[in-house]
C-alpha cells in the first residue's frame, strides 16, 4: 500500500512540473504582439500629478494622465511652469498627447509648447509599423518634414518604462533595450533600461488648506518604485510597478509625484 501510494505521489509531482513547465514555455514563447496586447490589458487608467523643482525651488507643476478608448489607449502629458532657458525664466506650457492602438502600438503623436519666444510642436504618426513620419507645422523650429525608420515597437519616454515595467518581472539587473522618440532631437533612439534599485517613496496623495491659503499635505501614502536607469538626456527615474513615473531628477531639476492642488494651485497663485 505505501509503495501504491508513493508511486501515485511521484506521478503528481510529475505531472504538476509538467504542467508548470508547459506553462514556463508558454510564456517564455509569447509572441511580442502578445505581450503588449497583455501590458495594454493590465494598464489600468490613472492620472497622477508632479511637483517639478529646480535646485528645490518649485517651478512649476505637471500631470501624466492615461486613459482608454474603444479603439485606442491615449497618454496625455502637461507640464506649466517658468521653465529656465539659457538666458532666464519663461512662462512655459507644454502639452504631449500620444495615442496608441489596444495592442500598446504607438499610433500618433502631438507635442504643443507654448512660451512667448520660439513656440514648438510636433506632429508625427506611425506607417507601415517601422516608419515614423513627422509632418511640418508652424512651429516645428524650422525643421522640414521627415521620416525615420526605427526597430518596433516604438514608444514615447513616458511609455518605455509602462512596456519595460509590465512585460517582465521586476527583477534588479533586468534591462532591456527599446526604441524611443526623443523630442528633443527628433530622431528615434534605442536606450538600454535597467532596473537598478528598488525603493519605497512616500508620497502626498491629498491636501487642505493650511492657516495661510497655501495647500499643504492631509495624507501621504507609500508607493514602491524601482529605479530604472538609461532615459534620454541622462535622466534618472523611478517608477511604479505599472511603470508610471513616482520621481525624476535630471540635473537641476526634479518632480515628484503628489497631490493635485499642491503641485497646479500653490503654483498658480504665486
Amino acid at each position: 500500500m505505501q509503495s501504491k501510494r508513493a508511486v501515485l505521489a511521484v506521478i503528481i509531482v510529475a505531472l504538476w512540473l509538467g504542467g508548470m513547465a508547459m506553462m514556463f514555455r508558454r510564456n517564455a514563447t509569447r509572441s511580442e504582439a502578445q505581450q503588449l496586447t497583455e501590458v495594454a490589458l493590465r494598464l489600468q487608467p490613472a492620472t497622477f500629478y508632479y511637483l517639478v523643482e529646480r535646485d528645490g525651488q518649485q517651478i512649476g507643476a505637471a500631470s501624466s494622465a492615461v486613459d482608454t478608448t474603444v479603439n485606442t489607449l491615449v497618454s496625455e502629458e502637461y507640464f506649466v511652469g517658468d521653465y529656465p532657458t539659457p538666458k532666464s525664466v519663461e512662462r512655459t506650457s507644454a502639452r504631449w498627447q500620444t495615442r496608441l492602438t489596444r495592442g500598446f502600438r504607438l499610433a500618433d503623436l502631438t507635442i504643443d509648447i507654448a512660451r512667448q519666444t520660439r513656440p514648438y510642436s510636433i506632429n508625427a504618426s506611425v506607417e507601415e509599423d517601422t516608419l515614423l513620419f513627422i509632418a511640418g507645422t508652424k512651429t516645428t523650429g524650422g525643421h522640414p518634414p521627415a521620416r525615420y525608420t526605427f526597430k518596433p515597437p516604438l514608444f514615447t519616454p513616458s511609455l518605455a518604462p509602462v512596456a519595460f515595467m509590465l512585460g517582465g518581472p521586476h527583477l534588479i539587473g533586468r534591462k532591456q533595450t527599446m526604441s524611443v522618440f526623443d523630442p528633443t532631437t527628433r530622431i528615434v533612439i534605442r536606450p538600454e533600461l535597467q532596473i537598478r534599485a528598488e525603493s519605497l517613496f512616500t508620497v502626498v496623495d491629498s491636501a487642505a488648506l493650511d492657516p495661510n491659503g497655501s495647500w499643504a499635505p492631509a495624507h501621504r501614502d507609500t508607493v514602491r518604485a524601482w529605479r530604472i536607469e538609461g532615459a534620454p538626456n541622462g535622466m534618472t527615474t523611478w517608477v511604479d510597478a505599472e511603470g508610471r513615473l513616482v520621481a525624476a531628477r535630471a540635473g537641476s531639476l526634479s518632480a515628484i509625484r503628489t497631490a493635485f492642488e499642491i503641485a497646479f494651485k500653490n503654483v498658480k497663485a504665486k
